[in-house]
């Protein structure tokens, strides 16, 4: 994904904008080269067709206890 530094730069702004932010000037450029990075990456993983066979590991679901006697205690 190929974004214009105007594009860039206003995703830069709204962020900046969102999170309460100041860049300074001397930075910019290279914030702006590290989010193009960014999108590029992200535009290449996105690519991957990926389906339940690629997922990574179990998923935890976690067990409901079972009630051992009326007091909750060990029968």
């Amino acid at each position: 994904m190929t974004m214009s530094d105007s594009e860039l730069d206003a995703v830069i702004d709204a962020q900046c904008a969102l999170l309460g932010l100041h860049i300074a000037p001397e930075h910019r450029v290279g914030v702006r080269q590290y989010l193009q990075l960014a999108a590029g990456m992200a535009a290449r993983v996105m690519e991957l067709p990926l389906g339940p066979s690629d997922e990574s590991g179990s998923v935890f679901v976690p067990v409901a206890p079972t009630p051992t006697g009326a007091d909750g205690g060990t029968a």
